[in-house]
């Protein structure tokens, strides 16, 4: 088998849903406590007996909700073939009848969609706790806050009072970019959990940090306000090139770890899979 037949595709992707079901609901249950963690953060107040807090201070919260999502869905990558951790898991996957790009892209496909809707399904777990909670001791502010958490995350909507203060929309250029660098982490984090058979997450996490650090240095360098450095949109064609690159880097990690899986054996390197 050599080229793509979207019936296997379909086939491996349900076999793969069957398979991954209930790591799939032990980690938006999880999901879910550490969003109510930041949501109570915000009820806190209201459970000691003191003032409710008020509506931007629930935004700040939703933001931060907003943020772990981010990253969840950056490091998730890194556990792509986390549970191929024994020789019959790994001869289940590698036996299956479709090619090794169906296989590879059912798992990337997987793991990258599966913890975008498990994130949404967690806020709207905890968030519907959190209304309970607001019922059961009176608090105000008892609706939904999933559209805010949509909203934050999927556009570039304000955020009422805000750390930033609410400074406005960032250019269309800074936010490019920064979408950019978050789909080039999550391919590193694809590339590591495909090669790496131990420490995916901890040496992938090592290695984006090294790259922050020394990416970091060079624009505290070459930059002398950040914060003017990011919102002048004079800047917009450097922001959309960066951005560029990014995105190509990523697509070429995404390239390398099905290179990767392609030569993947059954028995491999004690610390890669190769």
């Amino acid at each position: 088998m050599s080229n793509f037949d979207i019936k296997r595709f379909a086939s491996v992707a349900l076999w793969q849903y069957r398979m991954s079901m209930k790591n799939v609901l032990s980690f938006t249950v999880g999901l879910s406590f550490a969003y109510l963690g930041l949501l109570f953060t915000w009820l806190y107040p209201a459970l000691k007996g003191g003032v409710g807090e008020g509506y931007a201070s629930l935004m700040r919260t939703v933001e931060m909700c907003t943020l772990v999502y981010l990253i969840t869905i950056v490091i998730s990558g890194a556990w792509i073939f986390a549970d191929m951790n024994g020789k019959g898991k790994l001869i289940t996957l590698k036996m299956l009848p479709a090619t090794d790009l169906e296989k590879y892209l059912v798992r990337l496909l997987s793991i990258t969609l599966g913890a975008l809707a498990a994130g949404i399904v967690a806020f709207l777990l905890a968030d519907a706790m959190r209304i309970v909670v607001c019922l059961i001791v009176g608090v105000d502010y008892v609706a939904f806050c999933l559209p805010d958490f949509l909203a934050m995350f999927f556009t570039n909507a304000d955020v009422p009072d805000t750390v930033a203060g609410g400074a406005g929309h960032y250019p269309a250029a800074t936010n490019f970019l920064g979408w950019a660098w978050c789909f080039w982490a999550q391919s590193l984090y694809v590339l590591g959990g495909t090669l790496l058979r131990r420490y995916q997450f901890a040496v992938t996490s090592a290695v984006h940090a090294v790259l922050f650090v020394v990416m970091s240095v060079a624009v505290v360098f070459t930059v002398d306000d950040l914060g003017l450095f990011v919102t002048d949109e004079r800047n917009g064609g450097l922001f959309c090139s960066v951005g560029t690159v990014f995105a190509v880097i990523a697509l070429l990690n995404w390239w390398l770890g099905y290179k990767v899986f392609s030569r993947m054996q059954v028995i491999n390197n004690k610390w890669i899979n190769l």
